[in-house]
């Protein structure tokens, strides 16, 4: 019996052999420098840190023909940490997802997957730009009392542009690009007995992109546990665009976050853009402004953010990075606290510089 189920296992791989190629990919970006830091809990600080300028990945991702312009596909991503090798969250914690993709029809994903916040307005919305935005670019600020769970503060990426939560549970469909416009939606089940709507998420997504420029719009409410008891949760929205500027890019983005059981919000406006200086180095800058409302203060602050990189080859270069940001608003919450820094200034200003290496394989 078990010879005839092996030659059955065999004969049907080599039928497959015949009619579909698969491919599968190892991939990963490593990432680590030092960083030194005007005011870490009141004091300076300099500290080697990894995951800034890229995230520390590690992934696998394929693809089969099943002919007729359809593939199954799939990916399996996690990160971890270089100083210490550990891993940051689940083995697979990054994306985890499975599914068919047509040239006619689109593709239609299920798992652990990013939503539109970051899809559409980061990866989508930069393109070629976003190989140089560090993660000090990215949003936290003056809003600890914002209060997203699941996050190490209450304000850690709070309009999802970083991609630091995915979406779990979720069903995903994106349409072919038809003329360099592309549209998705995507939900999130809460696995709720009872109740449908507790603790659920969706997100939706459309983006127009052409060779000199991109226009891109997303919206996502995902619901918490820790919020109206799963029935609340946190909404956002966003629209933004590149064009070619000269040799380089600029850029634009508003993302509007609300607590829909609090009720507080906050607006967050950044332009910024990258250009090649001379062969191989390239400067990238950007400036935002971030406001909350009447619950949270009314807090804001504004940020600067640049980088210099240089490329090494093709996949390893080296870069220089910093971040300034002023807080101000309420004096005792008003405290400036840069997305990746170690913990928030006791003032309204920080200052963050970063020598870095990256290598991609």
């Amino acid at each position: 019996m078990k010879t005839l189920v092996m030659g059955a296992l065999c004969a049907a791989c080599g039928t497959s052999a015949a009619y579909a190629q698969s491919s599968v990919t190892l991939y990963g970006v490593l990432d680590v420098g030092l960083t030194a830091l005007s005011n870490q809990s009141g004091h300076g600080n300099v500290v080697m840190d990894t995951g800034v300028l890229a995230p520390n990945l590690f992934g696998l991702k394929g693809a089969e023909d099943l002919g007729g312009g359809v593939k199954a596909v799939f990916q399996l991503e996690g990160q971890f940490e270089m100083g210490t090798g550990t891993l940051d969250g689940n083995l697979f914690g990054r994306q985890s997802w499975v599914g068919i993709e047509s040239d006619r029809w689109g593709t239609l994903t299920v798992g652990n997957q990013y939503d539109y916040m970051f899809t559409s307005l980061s990866w989508n919305r930069l393109g070629p730009e976003i190989y140089f935005v560090s993660l000090t670019n990215l949003r936290q600020g003056p809003f600890d009392a914002f209060g997203k769970p699941l996050a190490p503060s209450g304000d850690f990426d709070f309009d999802r542009t970083a991609g630091a939560q995915r979406m779990s549970n979720s069903i995903r469909y994106q349409a072919p690009v038809i003329d360099g416009l592309t549209f998705g939606g995507m939900y999130g089940f809460g696995n709720q007995a009872g109740t449908f709507g507790n603790q659920n998420a969706y997100s939706f997504g459309v983006d127009y992109m052409q060779s000199t420029f991109s226009l891109d719009a997303a919206y996502t409410l995902v619901k918490y546990l820790g919020i109206d008891n799963g029935n609340g949760g946190i909404r956002n929205f966003g629209f933004g665009g590149r064009i070619a500027v000269m040799q380089g890019w600029a850029d634009v983005l508003y993302t509007n976050t609300r607590n829909t059981f609090s009720g507080a919000t906050i607006s967050a406006f950044e332009v910024g853009g990258t250009y090649p200086l001379m062969r191989a180095t390239t400067l990238a800058f950007a400036y935002e402004f971030m406001k909350g409302n009447d619950a949270l203060e009314n807090n804001r602050a504004h940020q600067v953010n640049l980088t210099l990189d240089y490329a090494l080859s093709k996949r390893s270069d080296v870069y220089i990075s910093a971040a300034y940001q002023h807080a101000s608003g309420d004096g005792n919450t008003a405290t400036a606290w840069i997305l990746d820094a170690a913990g928030p200034s006791t003032s309204g200003n920080q200052t963050i510089l970063r020598v870095g290496m990256r290598h991609i394989f």
